[in-house]
């Protein structure tokens, strides 16, 4: 049976939603280790901090409730006074960091700040949340952009974190299904083991599809035809987007999705072949779930194969 909006929206506003009564305490935390940081860099300007801005799904509102034991993830760009010509010394910066939370954090150890598997940021828990601390180095020109160290270390590249949330905020507008399409496929990324495909990456083959096919019927319609895509393309097409600056390079990368802001910077750099397969895969086993889901009448049957894709959770009203 087709799932109607009302059905999905259920199951996304119980279980996948991250509204505004679930945030309200840690966005109390978030700005107030915000303000606290802030504060440390007023009183000491030899830090070399300029400012720090919240990023991510958070700020997105793409986030998704958090399961079990899992930590709220938390991006937080810290603008860092440095010469441009510097801006691959990784060690350096993170030592900034470093010095800037030990003014704040004057208990802590060094070791308490580790280089984040995620990003090359740094990893502090506090109170429930995992916030990432991304150093990045501001730009004269083009005007809103930094340089940001790649993960893994290996250089820098030009994005612009203010252009990509109102790229996001763009497709939210033009398609009223677009974020709970992007908590879909989050979701499904997450039950199926594949976390090689970063929640932006994922964000961007939406809007790709919205911008090639045109926005989704249904809910039900914009996550097949994500999953779709997947399983069909095997994540080997070129996906860049208009207004974006510099040229997409020539470059033999398993899979190549291109920032909207800075067409030079492959946001899917790191994910190599095997993942490309096994993402691929996995796409076409739910794709198949949820087309034979759509060619029965039994609500039960149906609820059953959705659980296959999404989890346990997952059930109709």
């Amino acid at each position: 049976m087709y799932l109607t909006d009302k059905q999905l929206n259920d199951y996304i506003d119980e279980v996948l939603f991250f509204g505004p009564d679930d945030k309200r305490d840690y966005q109390k935390q978030i700005d107030n280790l915000k303000e606290t940081l802030t504060k440390a860099i007023h009183a000491n300007s030899d830090l070399g901090v300029i400012k720090i801005n919240q990023a991510g799904s958070w700020r997105k509102s793409t986030a998704l409730r958090p399961f079990g034991e899992q930590d709220i993830d938390i991006d937080l760009l810290v603008y860092l006074n440095v010469e441009e010509a510097d801006r691959n010394d990784i060690a350096s910066m993170h030592a900034l960091i470093i010095k800037l939370l030990r003014k704040v954090y004057p208990t802590k150890q060094p070791s308490d700040f580790t280089p984040s598997k995620k990003t090359v940021g740094i990893e502090f828990h506090t109170s429930g949340l995992l916030v990432d601390l991304v150093p990045v180095i501001p730009l004269k020109v083009p005007e809103g952009y930094v340089w940001q160290p790649e993960v893994g270390g290996g250089g820098s590249f030009q994005t612009s974190p203010d252009k990509q949330l109102d790229f996001i905020r763009d497709h939210k507008a033009a398609d009223p299904r677009f974020t709970q399409v992007v908590r879909l496929a989050k979701r499904w990324r997450n039950y199926a083991d594949q976390d090689a495909l970063s929640s932006f990456a994922i964000e961007l083959i939406v809007s790709h599809l919205n911008s090639i096919q045109g926005i989704p019927d249904s809910i039900e319609q914009g996550f097949s035809r994500f999953l779709l895509y997947l399983a069909q393309s095997g994540l080997k097409d070129v996906i860049s987007f208009p207004g974006a600056i510099r040229k997409v390079p020539n470059e033999s990368a398993p899979v190549r999705i291109y920032d909207p802001t800075n067409n030079e910077n492959n946001v899917t750099s790191r994910l190599d072949e095997s993942e490309r397969v096994a993402l691929s895969k996995s796409a076409h086993e739910a794709l198949r779930r949820i087309q034979y889901a759509m060619s029965i009448d039994r609500k039960g049957d149906t609820e059953s194969l959705w659980r296959q894709v999404l989890g346990p959770q997952f059930s109709l009203s």
